[in-house]
């Protein structure tokens, strides 16, 4: 699926990271995760893909349509199996790093993995265990599917459903996808 930022066919690059999602269940911010990893791979950027459940991997997958050149797809969800693949992984600085449900996991995850440059966080900030550190880091892009409620940003009062809103050093405006 394409991303559309303002109804515009956008690629993300090199530039747009680290990266932020935000989104509470059913708001599109989960299948937007799977679908921008997949856009990224088709772009020929590398990707680490983590999630804790197997039903994003199953429709990354599809995105993909299987080809896991680009992909390194962590079968497992668990934190402990993710870090340890992290320090076996020869080309991990070439690589964007896919945190998705990061509400399943705990301040150590987050603490391997702050300083990398490509790195997207994912999922739902009110339920995760670091989202005091999260807010503080610097994100070149921010996208929010919903309102947060312990940090309450500005402009997310009218979000339609399945779109979200960029806020980043070089875009701003809806962001979406498009089935095409």
């Amino acid at each position: 699926m394409d991303i559309l930022i303002n109804k515009e066919k956008f690629n993300f690059t090199e530039n747009d990271f680290p990266m932020l999602i935000h989104g509470r269940c059913k708001t599109g911010a989960s299948h937007f995760s799977v679908c921008l990893a997949a856009n990224l791979t088709k772009n020929n950027m590398k990707v680490i893909f983590f999630t804790a459940y197997p039903e994003a991997k199953d429709e990354f997958r599809k995105e993909i349509n299987n080809d896991e050149t680009n992909a390194i797809i962590i079968n497992s969800g668990e934190e402990e199996v993710f870090i340890e693949t992290l320090k076996n992984v020869p080309d991990l600085s070439e690589r964007v790093i896919l945190i998705k449900n990061i509400e399943n996991y705990t301040s150590k995850l987050f603490e391997v993995v702050r300083r990398s440059k490509f790195v997207i966080f994912s999922g739902d900030m009110d339920k995760c265990e670091f989202v005091d550190e999260l807010i503080k880091k610097d994100f070149n892009t921010k996208i929010f599917f919903s309102q947060l409620e312990k940090y309450p940003q500005d402009g997310l009062e009218d979000l339609l459903k399945y779109h979200g809103k960029i806020i980043s050093k070089i875009h701003e405006g809806t962001i979406s996808l498009d089935a095409g």
